[in-house]
């Protein structure tokens, strides 16, 4: 065994704590241990098969911290016992939100049916900055007892992501990450947009979970600098838009100022996208307040099963559960329901499905099957035919209408 009982004990609970899967590795890379707990055995397996392969393609051991688009590793080499080891840490996912349906570009998806992807939103961590930062730091000390300062990780340049990858990941994944390079479709903005204007903080949640990252084409040969322009254009659009939807305008040009000094002092890739995401939420927020004055209000237990419906449309939802979440019986939430809304809790979450698939058919190019996946439906068929009872037209249909419309 590598560690003592006590090492081992206190590297368990530490990654209880923190989640982030650790590696052990001897000088000839051999797996000596590991902790992820998290998850079947079946991911545990595959996520180490994975992490196995990748160290034997990482050309600095030493010390470096790696990504590839919302994938984040760190490894370092610690003394023990007169030999020299590394400790191989991740994966884990830098964004504020995960985007389920583009979990199949990881790097490790191949390994992973489309309800093992889901699940590892439950398994892998999802870690700011700071966070991260503290843990790299914190795992540091423990096994090699010294460690960098906070502000030395936190400033480590990972913004060159081409000389990064050279030596880590597969030629094929590299021209992969090329390609996608491309803007963002004007249809996915528009998804975007379209939440802050309606003042819709769960659809945008939503919104930003189900389609690509937005992708701002080549306004810099710096990578750091080009999100930082397009994160400027992108608070401009979602400013006129929340004025739109009714924030007032001195405060919304305000927030914007703010949020664009802020972004100034970003460093790193993932903590300037999570600032940018925090923005349209923060704008969204605003609009939905402007908007609550109008709005029927609803008792305590409505308004939380209201909540907990919008942000797991992508999962099956069951009277039973929401009432346990609730405190109440499943018969007297479904009356209440009712009585507040006067819609059947069943029809109020079958509604905001159509909703949804209506918003990813009509911004994204995601196949209906994929989107009757990703939104719990038992079948294609199940939902063509409920999204034909309630719109009066095919998804198909929908999709190819939008289009028109919107040329």
């Amino acid at each position: 065994m590598l560690f003592t009982d006590y090492e081992y004990e206190m590297l368990q609970s530490f990654y209880n704590i923190n989640r982030i899967p650790l590696f052990l590795y001897n000088q000839e890379l051999q797996l000596k241990a590991s902790f992820i707990t998290a998850g079947s055995p079946v991911i545990q397996g595959k996520i180490t098969n994975y992490m196995n392969d990748f160290i034997h393609k990482i050309a600095q051991r030493d010390y470096d911290i790696l990504c590839q688009d919302n994938e984040l590793y760190f490894i370092f080499s610690f003394p023990y016992n007169q030999e020299k080891y590394y400790c191989l840490g991740g994966p884990m996912f830098f964004s504020e939100f995960l985007v389920p349906m583009s979990m199949h570009a990881l790097s490790f998806s191949n390994s992973f049916n489309t309800k093992e992807l889901e699940l590892l939103a439950d398994v892998l961590p999802i870690v700011s900055l700071p966070f991260f930062s503290s843990c790299l730091r914190m795992t540091m000390l423990f096994l090699s007892k010294e460690a960098p300062e906070l502000e030395v990780i936190s400033s480590y340049w990972l913004s060159d992501i081409e000389n990064q990858m050279k030596g880590i990941f597969t030629s094929e994944l590299f021209e992969n990450r090329e390609v996608i390079r491309s803007h963002t479709s004007y249809r996915q903005e528009l998804a975007v947009l379209h939440c802050v204007r309606q003042g819709n903080v769960a659809l945008l949640e939503s919104t930003y979970r189900s389609l690509p990252g937005i992708i701002y084409g080549n306004m810099s040969n710096t990578p750091l600098r080009q999100l930082f322009y397009g994160s400027i254009a992108n608070t401009t659009l979602v400013t006129r838009y929340a004025i739109e939807g009714g924030m007032e305008e001195e405060a919304a040009f305000t927030l914007s100022d703010v949020y664009i000094r802020r972004m100034e002092k970003c460093r790193t890739l993932y903590e300037l996208n999570a600032l940018n995401e925090r923005m349209a939420i923060d704008f969204t927020e605003h609009v939905a307040k402007a908007l609550t004055k109008a709005a029927k209000t609803y008792s305590l237990p409505v308004t939380c099963c209201i909540d907990r419906i919008l942000l797991n449309l992508h999962h099956k939802i069951s009277l039973t559960e929401l009432a346990r979440e609730v405190g109440l019986t499943p018969k007297y939430l479904s009356c209440l329901f009712h009585k507040e809304t006067g819609t059947k809790l069943s029809t109020f979450i079958e509604e905001k499905r159509i909703e949804e698939a209506k918003n990813l058919l009509a911004f994204s190019q995601y196949p209906l099957n994929r989107i009757s996946e990703y939104l719990a439906f038992t079948s294609q068929s199940y939902f063509i035919s409920v999204f034909k009872r309630r719109t009066g037209m095919t998804p198909k249909v929908y999709r190819n209408s939008f289009c028109i419309k919107s040329e």
